[in-house]
């Protein structure tokens, strides 16, 4: 049976950029109580309609082991890729412990940042002047 690891240690989040279809990568490092943790992966929250603050939720989740176990914390980790949603800000990923959420950035076009940079070098020059 399934269950929550003990611990998120770390979150990447990043957009394969397709045109057509993008794709949202998530990977993530934990900490699973004991040694013979199996199974471990991402499992996605599934939502009738989009969370209100854009963020998709996530639960990190393994196999305790069968039989008797190290009882040491034992460093885990799993990746999930699935389309990106229009809706979606960042993700969020949940242990026992804790979580961690991270927001996912797109790339801007270039003449939106140079447009941006320019106006803070015109504001700069008004300030000197």
């Amino acid at each position: 049976m399934s269950e929550l690891v003990r611990e998120i240690v770390e979150v990447n989040a990043f957009v394969v950029d397709d045109e057509e279809n993008p794709q949202l990568t998530v990977e993530t490092e934990g900490v699973a109580p004991t040694a013979g943790w199996t199974n471990v992966r991402l499992e996605a929250h599934i939502y009738i309609d989009p969370p209100e603050d854009g963020f998709q939720d996530f639960d990190l989740v393994g196999d305790r082991p069968a039989d008797p176990a190290a009882d040491v914390l034992t460093p885990v980790e799993a990746a999930w890729e699935g389309p990106l949603e229009d809706w979606l800000i960042g993700v969020r990923v949940h242990a026992i412990d804790n979580m961690v959420e991270e927001e996912v950035f797109e790339l801007e076009d270039d003449e939106g940042d140079d447009t941006d940079e320019d106006d803070a070098d015109d504001s700069e020059d008004s300030k000197a002047a």
